[in-house]
């Protein structure tokens, strides 16, 4: 029987490219990432011979499938896949690796505040989180560098995502897609030229936190209003996206949990019919920044379910009176539900 390598020795020998395997694991999730990690040094997502991706498909795919078949069915709930419709390499391939990490976390979190902690428990905690781990490594892996042009280089080492201030993708990840979809980027095989000095060859000024719409400061130097709006309210903007991801991961029943049962009523009735599902991740977060943008205050997410109820103007601000201590006129609720875009209203 084939001793297995120790981490000290793995990590020794494998150096930047060694990914980790976690203790009470699925034995075969984790000697297929071992297997992983001794083929992907050569793989980024830009190749098409040594594409990453499809090292996914080829060895954690089957084994992962076959880990989940071994399953009881109430565990699959808890899992962004499922064991024969779709496989990690799909969402990859659909979304993106820090999507595929960031679902696998939002459904452990569920599956930790429900399970028992039985044995195998932990054994489905630890495997999902060692995915996880996989998919956020993997998402960095690209060539280091990229040429534009004679005069041009470009890192493309750096990690592409959604802006932090929407769905959007970020200006650099928009860019590099055009490009690398067109082809007009020559990849170089070395991953370093030794004669190359930093700061003599011209780089392109790219947000890599940010898309076009909120980066700091427009290309001119001048600061983005546009930023400087959305970077205030980023703290509701994360909360609203949090309320969003966990009603559609339920949309059966009221799942917002914000600590308050009208605010959670109303995200019921907001999502109840609606198309997106826990995967659409960028429109969740772009219909965040609306309602944001939109000055949909809790306040008013309350009026609207209270009017829903068929309560008079009267009656809703008596009502708010209770819960804010600062009853409302009903000349004020009426002007607060007027200013509420259709989109957002429920019936």
């Amino acid at each position: 029987m084939k001793k297995v390598e120790s981490k000290k020795d793995a990590l020794e020998r494998l150096g930047q490219f060694y990914i980790p395997v976690w203790e009470n694991s699925d034995k075969s999730v984790a000697n297929a990432i071992r297997i992983f990690r001794e083929k992907w040094r050569s793989y980024s997502e830009e190749s098409k011979r040594h594409n990453i991706i499809t090292l996914i498909k080829q060895v954690i795919d089957p084994v992962v499938s076959g880990y989940l078949s071994s399953l009881p069915n109430q565990y699959l709930s808890f899992c962004p896949i499922s064991r024969e419709k779709c496989h990690y390499s799909d969402l990859i391939k659909l979304r993106g690796f820090r999507y595929a990490a960031d679902q696998i976390h939002f459904y452990l979190r569920d599956f930790v505040d429900k399970s028992s902690q039985t044995e195998q428990d932990i054994l489905f905690i630890s495997t999902q989180d060692m995915l996880k781990s996989l998919f956020m490594i993997c998402e960095g892996k690209k060539p280091n560098r990229s040429k534009l042009a004679p005069d041009i280089n470009l890192k493309s080492d750096k990690k592409t995502r959604l802006c932090a201030l929407c769905g959007n993708t970020t200006e650099f990840s928009q860019f590099m897609h055009t490009w690398t979809k067109h082809g007009y980027i020559e990849r170089e095989n070395n991953e370093r030229n030794n004669d190359e000095k930093e700061g003599k060859k011209k780089r392109p000024d790219l947000s890599t936190n940010y898309c076009i719409n909120h980066r700091p400061k427009l290309h001119d130097g001048s600061w983005n209003s546009l930023y400087k709006q959305a970077k205030r309210s980023a703290k509701q903007f994360e909360q609203e996206v949090l309320r969003l991801r966990r009603q559609i991961a339920h949309p059966d029943r009221q799942n917002a949990k914000s600590g308050d049962k009208l605010i959670d009523e109303y995200f019921y009735y907001f999502m109840l019919d609606s198309s997106l599902d826990p995967t659409n991740v960028p429109e969740l977060r772009n219909l965040a920044r609306k309602m944001v943008d939109s000055r949909l205050t809790d306040n008013k997410k309350r009026m609207l379910v209270l009017r829903r109820q068929n309560k008079s103007n009267k009656q809703i601000g008596i009502k708010l009176g209770e819960i804010t201590g600062k009853p409302l006129s009903n000349q004020a609720v009426s002007k607060a539900l007027g200013s509420v875009r259709e989109a957002f209203k429920i019936y």
